[in-house]
């Protein structure tokens, strides 16, 4: 990055003539990215893999208009995997331009990224920092202001972890600026210093030292990087003014003193007058980053990091590292045999990368002649027999040839691209190896299709042996705990990724549909059928074979009723943090009863389900609160204790002490059957009377039997209700309108929409203080990936005055896990007043 001081010399710079571009397509390893233009690199070796954080130039950029930064990941050095952009000027309230030169860096199990942008509160640059819980984040604003604030100096952060602990930041053009951090990574620990610049450091003395037009043997610009190796110091930084080259400075401690030691790379042909460097040691080898201008149509603001490995010198110091097209040699291979996905890329042309909500990463404008490279691909001594790759077009398509070890090389494979319905509508295609290869070879990805226009996305490829379902997957998968005794499908991987298996050597064509997506199976010679779907979120999903277009359900897993009728489910298990909802040795064991009743308000038999704790049978003098629990739209009374698991819950709560024991009593809320508005009629009464039968039943049958039945209290005191989804509306619509008949009140991703809270449900929102002094406890949760609105709706109820707790479930959507979550937190509030 260049300060605002340095603004004018850079346009003389420019305007002078003295900037070349680079003309022509770089045929070797460097730059590493070619989907977009990076720039200030800053590698992290964690957990066996290099990641580069890095910035972004804009395309066809007149100066560092940068918005945002970038991660790119490998285990190879040659194939480089695009995790897309998980930091941005807008993660920073306290700033709006300017997304410079930024560096990450794990400490204490946390991702702690530090960065530079301008701050509103200044007008101008100032140090950030963001926190994440992994190398890809999701990342936020650690302190939601800048760690250090007030000058255009406060550029280019590098940040160093000594052997004790002791965490070093550095920054700074054209003054150095240095200071401790504490250990929480977030906060300075003393104050910060400006280190003197001598001749003998850093080649040149302070910039208010230095006399103008004396030659010196260097001059400090900007971008330092510090490291250690062997107990030496290496103070790294962008040097001489405009252009710059690289040199650095060593010590015998973080802070100095300091010892100019020269060039590391010298002024060259880079294609951009700025410099900025990385270092770090991988696998056995030592790798410089820097970033050039060398991608065609970039430059001086459209810069492309590149990589070359190097050997220190026997004393330690560093060697004279050149630019090279060429780049690093692979340290490792590429399993064609496991999902890669197509942002893993050693060189490209043409096209880009976008993110999605779902997907993730995908590559894009793909059009004619397009192409992707992956190297050291590793097909062994086994032949592949099919390649499967996800793809989608608005468009008429295209097709991709897969070659072998050149653009023009051996064909191995080739497949149509068909309209799929949308850019991002993706289909899995598969089609057979025409001539398959063993070991090692580079693949292309040759795009083809008509000239002038957008072809298609490229989400992920993989290529298949013909046993691979069968042989190679039970050694790396385990059986899925929603199957049925003795059946070996479905199974799970550590990716969460689940495999599928199913014999029909008559059916013509079969999918999984799974988590909104349907997947193709694969037919053997044997007439099995396989399958392996994409990584799967934890918790508890409905899932359906398609047999030519017939949907039933898989005959290896247990059913539950769900989406309005009865379906396989698949549970993908979460690792100790679901221990809360799965049965404890040790921990008594409650019961869930079916219950058969008569209902007079609907003059029909109805079944509940009722759980009593495991103390109900013994203590047979004791009296019980009931907690109501309702279900969702297209699921019934069995859904909380089948799918839920609401009574090992329960038990849980109930043995460690956290809940009273109390009832819970589950009834259908009559919505099993989907929604189907009456054509013609306003669609909020359609709503309002659907599973409208059931507040009656609730009212005047259910709860009376349940009184009747069991040894329960029969006051307002010690009843609550609570339900997910639509079970949360019929919760708001039994419950408010009788607070004479309960006292708790919770809805789990409740479906409650458009809510007037000033006059819904007869005003009982309107004089708060009576609704407190009524109502103990009001609970309103969700999971943090759905909008049901459920935040907007407590923050309503707030502004009011009512008392209503909130709780979001991280990483989870409109699902059972959310839901089980939500219990967990609702139950131990209740009956304690």
């Amino acid at each position: 990055m260049k300060s605002i001081l340095n603004l004018l010399s850079i346009r003389e710079y420019i305007m002078g003539g003295v900037f070349l571009l680079f003309a022509g397509v770089v045929h070797g390893q460097n730059p590493i990215v070619q989907t977009c233009y990076t720039t200030d690199p800053a590698p992290m070796v964690h957990d066996g893999t290099l990641y580069v954080y890095t910035g972004h130039d804009e395309d066809k950029a007149d100066f560092f208009w940068m918005q945002e930064w970038r991660v790119y990941s490998t285990k190879d050095m040659v194939n480089w995997t695009d995790h897309g952009s998980p930091l941005a000027i807008e993660s920073f309230d306290w700033a709006d331009d300017r997304a410079w030169a930024a560096q990450c860096i794990e400490h204490n199990g946390k991702f702690y990224w530090y960065v530079c942008l301008r701050s509103k509160l200044t007008n101008t640059m100032a140090i950030g920092v963001a926190v994440g819980d992994s190398p890809l984040g999701p990342f936020k604003d650690a302190i939601g202001k800048p760690l250090y604030d007030g000058s255009w100096d406060f550029i280019d952060p590098t940040v160093f972890v000594d052997d004790d602990g002791q965490a070093y930041l550095y920054w700074g053009n054209p003054n150095i600026y240095y200071v401790k951090l504490n250990d929480d990574m977030i906060s300075l620990k003393g104050e910060v210093r400006k280190m003197e610049q001598t001749i003998e450091s850093f080649g040149a003395p302070n910039p208010d030292k230095r006399i103008k037009g004396k030659k010196y043997k260097d001059i400090y610009t900007e971008g330092p990087w510090l490291h250690k190796r062997n107990g030496k110091y290496y103070l790294l930084y962008a040097a001489g003014g405009i252009p710059e080259h690289i040199a650095y400075s060593m010590g015998s401690t973080p802070w100095g003193p300091w010892k100019y030691m020269g060039e590391i790379m010298p002024l060259q042909d880079t294609g951009s007058f700025t410099n900025h460097c990385g270092v770090t040691d991988y696998k056995g080898n030592s790798y410089f980053f820097y970033h050039t201008g060398k991608l065609p149509g970039g430059g001086g603001f459209g810069r492309s990091v590149a990589v070359e490995q190097f050997k220190y010198n026997e004393d330690g110091t560093f060697p004279i590292i050149n630019a090279t097209r060429e780049g690093v040699k692979p340290v490792g291979t590429l399993n064609p045999y496991e999902r890669v996905e197509a942002e893993t890329i050693a060189f490209s042309e043409g096209v880009k990368s976008e993110p999605n909500a779902k997907t993730g990463i995908y590559i894009s404008d793909i059009h004619n002649g397009d192409y992707i490279k992956v190297r050291e691909v590793d097909f062994g001594d086994q032949l592949p027999k099919s390649f499967v790759v996800s793809v989608a077009s608005a468009l008429r398509g295209g097709r991709i040839e897969v070659r072998a070890d050149s653009i023009g090389g051996t064909l191995m494979a080739e497949i149509a691209v068909p309209h799929t319905g949308g850019w991002e509508c993706w289909k899995d295609m598969k089609t057979t190896v025409k001539t398959p290869v063993k070991g090692i070879h580079d693949v292309y990805f040759v795009f083809k299709g008509r000239k002038g226009c957008k072809l298609f996305n490229f989400d992920w490829w993989k290529f298949c042996r013909e046993d691979m379902m069968v042989q190679d997957v039970r050694n790396v998968t385990q059986v899925a705990p929603t199957n049925i005794s003795g059946c070996e499908y479905p199974r799970l991987d550590a990716e969460h990724c689940a495999y599928f298996r199913f014999y029909a050597p008559q059916a013509s064509k079969i999918q999984v549909d799974c988590c909104g997506k349907k997947y193709d199976m694969q037919k053997d010679t044997d007439g099995f059928w396989t399958v392996k779907t994409d990584p799967l979120v934890v918790g508890f999903h409905y899932y359906f074979l398609i047999v030519d277009g017939v949907s039933v359900a898989d005959p290896s897993s247990y059913t539950f009723f769900g989406c309005c009728r009865m379906a396989s489910g698949i549970e993908v298990s979460e690792g100790k943090e679901g221990d809360y909802y799965r049965p404890q040795q040790g921990v008594p064991h409650g019961q869930v009863r079916s219950c058969t009743y008569y209902s007079e308000t609907k003059k029909e038999f109805r079944r509940c389900m009722v759980y009593t704790p495991a103390e109900y049978e013994t203590n047979v003098k004791k009296r019980y609160p009931v907690l109501y629990l309702q279900h969702g739209m297209g699921e019934d009374e069995t859904g909380w204790s089948t799918q839920g698991y609401m009574q090992h819950i329960m038990d849980n709560l109930i043995a460690s002490g956290q809940c009273v024991p109390m009832l819970v009593v589950m009834d259908s809320g009559d919505v099993e059957a989907p929604f189907s508005p009456r054509e013609g009629k306003d669609m909020n009464e359609e709503r309002a009377l659907y599973g409208a039968s059931f507040y009656g039943v609730m009212l005047e049958d259910l709860i009376p039997m349940i009184d009747r039945t069991f040894r329960t209290y029969t006051d307002r005191e010690h009843r609550a209700m609570a339900g997910l989804s639509w079970g949360g509306h019929q919760t708001f619509s039994t419950a408010l309108p009788n607070l004479d008949k309960f006292s708790y009140i919770g809805a789990f991703s409740g479906a409650i929409f458009g809510l007037d809270v000033k006059t819904c449900y007869n005003g009982v929102f309107a004089d708060a203080g009576k609704f407190n002094k009524k109502v103990h406890y009001l609970f309103l949760g969700c999971g943090t990936e759905e909008q049901f609105g459920t935040k907007q709706l407590v923050d309503s109820l707030h502004e009011l005055g009512i008392n209503a707790e909130y709780y979001e479930s991280q990483g989870t959507g409109h699902e059972w896990l959310t839901w089980r979550r939500c219990l967990r937190e609702f139950v131990p509030h209740l009956f304690k007043k």
